[in-house]
């Protein structure tokens, strides 16, 4: 009973919270899953918007941090389809993301169907009735992260 009725939270969070992506439709997919299936995961604000693409201010990483430059470009691959991103400028998420090359030019997208969203705006339940900010799982789960350690992108 309890692993269903933690499923059924998770779900809800889920779907209340996908508050960076817009009318997408995707089946849900846990945080350890979702934290597997990225390529990178770490936390950031925006520094500066331009339509669908963003300059990334990484604050700490928890995946892929070696590989990864103090400031990031992100660019939405989903713009004008149902999963597009709406990332604020002086905001703070976590991003789950991928590599992508432009030719010279390295950038990232962000992981539609994933968890990347605004820092301390979705829960996720643990053990017994306790739940914590999505950051903090990850923190409980993978350590406190660290700095991106990549010269440049």
């Amino acid at each position: 009973m309890t692993n269903l009725t933690r499923l059924l939270v998770l779900a809800v969070c889920w779907m209340w919270s996908a508050g960076a992506a817009h009318a997408c439709s995707c089946d849900p997919v846990s945080p350890e899953a979702g934290f597997d299936r990225a390529q990178y995961v770490f936390a950031g604000k925006v520094v500066r918007a331009d339509q669908h693409a963003w300059l990334i201010e990484v604050e700490r990483a928890w995946k892929g941090g070696e590989r990864l430059a103090r400031t990031i470009k992100l660019m939405d691959v989903y713009a004008t389809l149902d999963c597009e991103f709406f990332f604020q400028p002086g905001q703070r998420y976590v991003f789950f993301a991928i590599l992508a090359k432009g030719g010279r030019e390295v950038f990232y997208h962000p992981q539609a169907c994933n968890w990347t969203r605004p820092l301390q705006s979705t829960r996720v339940p643990v053990e017994g009735s306790e739940s914590l900010w999505l950051e903090d799982f990850i923190a409980r789960e993978h350590g406190p992260g660290e700095q991106p350690r990549a010269e440049r992108p």
